[in-house]
Parts: structure tokens; C-alpha cells; sequence
């Protein structure tokens, strides 16, 4: 059975969903717990992390599209040298053929030249009997038979005449036939040898213009692995800038914690003259200068306990002189550290640090973020170990700052 809804119920029912569907036009604005300053520092640093995640995404696209080029080109190039090998095999047959109809051709030209010279003096041989027969021809058939031995002898004398005469022109034309044979074979020899010297000319030309192509493919395969090159130093770059600036982000987060907790108390570190706290915001110091009974040893500076990525920066302007893990320089309980050198003769020591943001040799100024906070080398937890030296001596990093409420 259903219960009979009263009308007073329908109407609170409708006021509630009226109450509900305006709470959700109107929405809640998120209060906001950061300072203005905070907020516009924060804003500026999601910017630039911004910025640099696009540009390392095109940096990235760009070094894709070159990869792609290079491994078209390597292709290409890899395919002109086998053309070139195979072009290379007709070209050296090409010539070994020239070779052959060079030497074909200088035999034929031989061969005719004989053969000419032998028409020559079969011809020369001929005229010289035509001649004497010519000089029988004149004398009377009386003469030469009166001066024959016997008739017979006449007789035999005009059948041999005539069988010369028949021989002479038919060697003779055999001669001839020779000669035009020995120059026809001499011309398809010299036509042979030219068209050889026409394929070898060709064949040169093709292995020249591939030889021209892999030149042209080598040199922008060159270029291209230059690009790649500095495309992957700019995004190995751009890499080390977006960590660096997650890294602020983190440390803003961190250090915007640390003042509000801060201002519930009212109460900070802050340097006298021109000195600054190395870690901005964070002023929670867990072990101060001097003798420590519960470890038997003197502690040289001043730790300030922070959360991994806090912000480190410099106390004064100077010189950083030493970065990285301690080696043979320093003792290893130090971990990743950073060394300054100040103009007023004092340096400072940033122990078991994460990582730096900063390089040896470099100039920074006062304030400047050097690196972030760790728990490297002999470290109980995350902090900063703080150390200043007058000439290699430690003093009391606190004697340069004062706290105040």
C-alpha cells in the first residue's frame, strides 16, 4: 500500500529541490590559503612549467620527424649504393667490351689494310703482264708463229696467254671481293667499337650521377644527424629545465606550508645586513652549533629540518666553487653538497642535498636558489646541514641571523 503524500510534504520536497538546483548554479568559490604574493609566484611557476612542457613536446615531435627523415634518407642511401655496386659491374663490362672491339677493330683495320695492299700489288702484277701480252698482241700471227718452235707451240703459247689473262682477272676480283669484305668487317669493327665507347660513356654517366646523388643523400644525412644532435641537447636541456621547475614548484608548495604554520606563531629567522636564510620559509632548526653529547662529536654548522625539494639558496653573493658528492674533497657524510666562496672572505657549506641548481665556477647572488634539500650522505631525515667558515674554521652560522616574532 502506498502512503497518500500530504501537501505540505510536496511543497517541502519542491523547496528542497529549488534550494539544491540553485546551490549548483551559484557553486562554492574555493577559499583560497595562499598569500597574494605566494599565489602570483605560484601562477608565474605553472606558467613556465607549462611553457616548457610544450616546447619539450615539440622539441620532441620535431625530433621524431627528423628520425623518420634520417631513417628515409639511410634507406635512400643504402639503395643508391647498391645501385651503385651493380652500376659499378656494368660499368667495368662495358669497358672490358670497349677492350674487345678496340682490339676486334685494330685487327680488322689490319686485316684490310692486307687485304688492300695485296689488290695493290696483284693489280700492279696484272698490268705488268697485261702489258707484255699487249706487246705480243702487236706482232703478226706470222711473226709469232714463224719464231714458235713448232705449231704447237704456237698454240700452246695463245691458250696460256689467254689462261693468264683469265686467271689475272679472276684473282683479281677475288682480291677485290677480299679487300671490300676485309673493309665491310672493318667498318661494323670501328661501328662496334664506337657503340661500346657510347655504352661506356653512358654507364659513366648513370655511376656519375649516382655517385652525385649519394654525395647529395650523405651530406643531408649529415645535417640531419647535426639537428638530431642539437635537438636531442635542447630537449636533454629543456628535461633538466622541467625538472628544475617541478622541483620550484614543489619547493613554493613546500615553503608556502612552512610560512603559514610560521604565521600561526609569528615568529622567524631572518639574516642581519646583507645575509639571507638558506631555506626561505622553512625555519625549523632541529640541531644547532657545537658540542652533540649524544653522537661524542662536534657538529660544525647548523641543520634545519624541511621536507625533501625544500629550496635552497645562497646566504650572500660569491662563487660557487665545489658541487656534487664530497669524493677526496670533502668528508662523505656531507652527501651531494655545494660549496660558496663570499667576497668578504667567509664560505658556506649546503649539505645532504637531492640535487643542485646551480654549476662550479658560477657567480650567484644573494638569495639565489642553488639547489634542494635532501637526505643524502650521513642523514638521519630530510634537512639542511648549514655550515660558515672564517678562513676554514667553522663559526656559528646563527651569528649572522636573528629571530623574530
Amino acid at each position: 500500500m502506498f502512503k497518500k503524500t500530504t501537501l505540505k510534504q510536496l511543497l517541502t520536497r519542491l523547496l528542497a529541490l529549488v534550494l539544491i538546483a540553485l546551490t549548483l548554479s551559484l557553486g562554492f568559490a574555493p577559499l583560497s590559503t595562499r598569500s597574494e604574493a605566494t599565489s602570483s609566484k605560484y601562477s608565474q611557476a605553472q606558467a613556465k612549467l607549462k611553457g616548457i612542457k610544450d616546447q619539450l613536446a615539440t622539441i620532441k615531435s620535431d625530433r621524431e620527424k627528423l628520425a623518420n627523415r634520417q631513417k628515409t634518407l639511410s634507406g635512400e642511401l643504402a639503395y643508391l649504393e647498391n645501385r651503385s655496386e651493380e652500376q659499378r659491374k656494368v660499368y667495368d663490362e662495358a669497358l672490358e667490351q670497349k677492350e674487345f672491339a678496340l682490339e676486334a677493330m685494330l685487327m680488322y683495320q689490319q686485316g684490310y689494310a692486307n687485304a688492300l695492299n695485296d689488290y695493290e700489288e696483284k693489280t700492279v702484277q696484272y698490268e705488268q703482264r697485261i702489258a707484255r701480252m699487249y706487246e705480243w698482241n702487236q706482232k703478226s700471227v706470222f711473226e709469232m708463229l714463224i719464231t714458235a718452235v713448232s705449231l704447237n707451240s704456237f698454240f700452246t703459247t695463245i691458250r696460256l696467254m689467254r689462261i693468264i689473262a683469265n686467271a689475272d682477272e679472276q684473282a683479281l676480283a677475288e682480291l677485290e671481293a677480299a679487300a671490300a669484305l676485309a673493309e665491310e668487317m672493318k667498318q661494323d669493327a670501328e661501328a662496334s667499337y664506337d657503340e661500346m665507347v657510347r655504352l661506356v660513356d653512358e654507364a659513366d654517366a648513370v655511376l656519375q650521377k649516382i655517385k652525385n646523388e649519394k654525395a647529395l643523400a650523405t651530406k643531408q644525412l649529415g645535417k640531419l644527424s647535426n639537428s638530431l644532435e642539437l635537438t636531442k641537447q635542447k630537449q636533454e636541456q629543456l628535461e633538466r629545465d622541467k625538472t628544475s621547475a617541478e622541483r620550484n614548484l614543489k619547493a613554493i608548495e613546500i615553503e608556502d606550508a612552512a610560512k603559514r604554520a610560521s604565521s600561526a606563531t609569528g615568529s622567524h629567522y631572518v639574516g642581519t645586513g646583507p645575509y639571507i636564510w638558506p631555506t626561505p620559509g622553512v625555519h625549523n632548526v632541529s640541531s644547532h652549533f657545537g658540542w652533540r653529547a649524544k653522537y661524542g662529536r662536534f657538529h660544525y654548522g647548523t641543520d634545519i629540518a624541511c621536507p625533501r625539494g625544500t629550496r635552497v639558496v645562497a646566504m650572500a653573493d660569491g662563487v660557487v666553487t665545489y658541487v656534487g658528492w664530497p669524493g677526496s674533497t670533502y668528508h662523505w657524510a656531507y652527501g651531494k653538497m655545494i660549496v660558496i666562496n663570499h667576497y668578504d672572505g667567509s664560505q658556506t657549506r649546503y649539505a645532504h642535498l637531492s640535487n643542485f641548481n646551480c654549476h662550479t665556477g658560477q657567480k650567484v647572488k644573494a638569495g639565489q636558489v642553488i639547489g634542494y634539500t635532501g637526505n643524502t650522505g650521513r642523514s638521519s631525515g630530510p634537512h639542511l646541514h648549514f655550515e660558515v667558515r672564517i678562513n676554514g674554521t667553522p663559526v656559528n652560522p646563527m651569528q649572522y641571523f636573528k629571530w623574530v616574532k
